[in-house]
């Protein structure tokens, strides 16, 4: 069983000596210390430490917000070193996951967390909801504007054959049938005689 400490300051700036040495007094066998911002997603110190620890290790923090970049993170962080038998200690908070006010802790952030995610779907659904209202096209960008559909149909009334006009215009046959074919369905006619100037 090891002890480990982790450390994070905000900026370069910042000087982290007052955590490191905070986590030096409580034994800590090896100190762990990032230089970013808490919304950061990039910790490469933490992401060594969390490939280092094992069952029965514990973890230092001076403060849970040193650990977590949100709520929702911190909950997911301590519940993988909870399933790996790995304990978190914060000095400031006085708080030991392994003891039972910090799993009666670890109940609530989970909850909050989740209340998070919940929150998240919610706004992501209603933006979702109002951008097909006001008619806004969602998913994969159309590779055809309405101006090359409507050359693609005047060349295939004009005799082309799809797969010429798949290869022409590096599409699929089922693409260019589509295209043909959705504006037949929706009264759209060819006129062979006319001139191709205004698509083009």
């Amino acid at each position: 069983m090891a002890i480990f400490g982790y450390a994070r300051v905000s900026t370069v700036e910042q000087n982290e000596g007052l955590q490191v040495d905070a986590l030096k007094s409580q034994g800590c066998k090896k100190i762990y210390t990032d230089k970013a911002s808490g919304s950061k997603s990039s910790r490469p110190e933490l992401d060594k430490m969390l490939k280092r620890l094992k069952e029965g290790d514990t973890v230092i923090i001076w403060k849970l917000d040193r650990l977590g970049r949100s709520t929702v993170h911190l909950a997911n962080l301590l519940e993988e070193l909870r399933l790996k038998g790995v304990s978190v200690r914060s000095l400031t908070e006085g708080i030991d996951t392994a003891g039972s006010l910090g799993r009666f802790l670890f109940t609530i952030l989970s909850g909050v967390a989740e209340l998070e995610r919940e929150n998240i779907r919610e706004r992501v659904n209603a933006g979702l909801r109002n951008a097909k209202k006001n008619g806004v096209r969602l998913g994969r960008k159309e590779k055809f504007q309405e101006k090359d559909k409507a050359l693609i149909r005047r060349l295939h009334g004009m005799g082309d054959s799809y797969t010429k006009l798949s290869r022409q215009f590096s599409a699929s046959r089922s693409t260019i049938w589509e295209i043909v074919n959705s504006a037949e369905k929706s009264g759209f006619q060819d006129e062979r005689q006319t001139d191709l100037e205004d698509v083009l």
